[in-house]
């Protein structure tokens, strides 16, 4: 599986990380995130529904649709009686994500005796941004010790250690 599919990344941070390598205009990156989201939630999308989420006019989407279709970011192909819209050539192109031990997440589900959801997951890949390895697990040892297996608690336990060392 290519590294922006996997349940742990999350594409849109990862858009607006790279905006300044990206270089997308403001409508561009608007229309792209809206065209994530949507393509995430299954939602059906539309030049219409993209200028009502967007607040942009109908002529505005179309060309940016046009924009990023003409610089290789977008693919619209007809599948299924339907209208997909492509975003994959952006992540191929653009700066690989940072790559993170994979196990990291395995030790979380072995740990919690169950996979995370996606909110769980998200969270860790944000830490993952904060925090070393190192530091997560050991927060995690803690939760554990305590009989205190949510990710909340790890959080604060996170949290605590990060203004201990301020102090």
């Amino acid at each position: 599986m290519v590294w922006w599919k996997k349940s742990y990344i999350n594409r849109r941070d990862w858009i607006l990380e790279n905006q300044g390598s990206l270089k997308l205009s403001p409508q561009s990156l608007m229309i792209t995130l809206m065209i994530d989201f949507m393509n995430e939630n299954n939602e059906s999308i539309s030049l219409e529904t993209l200028a009502k989420r967007s607040g942009l006019e109908i002529e505005e989407v179309d060309t940016t649709i046009q924009n990023l279709i003409n610089s290789m970011i977008l693919q619209v192909s007809v599948m299924n009686q339907s209208i997909e819209f492509n975003l994959d050539n952006l992540f191929k192109n653009g700066v690989i994500y940072e790559h993170v031990d994979e196990d990291i997440f395995g030790v979380f589900e072995t740990e919690f005796g169950r996979l995370l959801t996606q909110a769980e997951l998200q969270t860790l890949n944000t830490w993952l941004r904060r925090y070393t390895e190192e530091e997560i697990l050991d927060a995690l040892r803690s939760a554990m010790m305590y009989k205190k297996m949510s990710m909340q608690y790890i959080n604060a336990i996170l949290v605590n250690k990060t203004e201990e060392k301020r102090v």
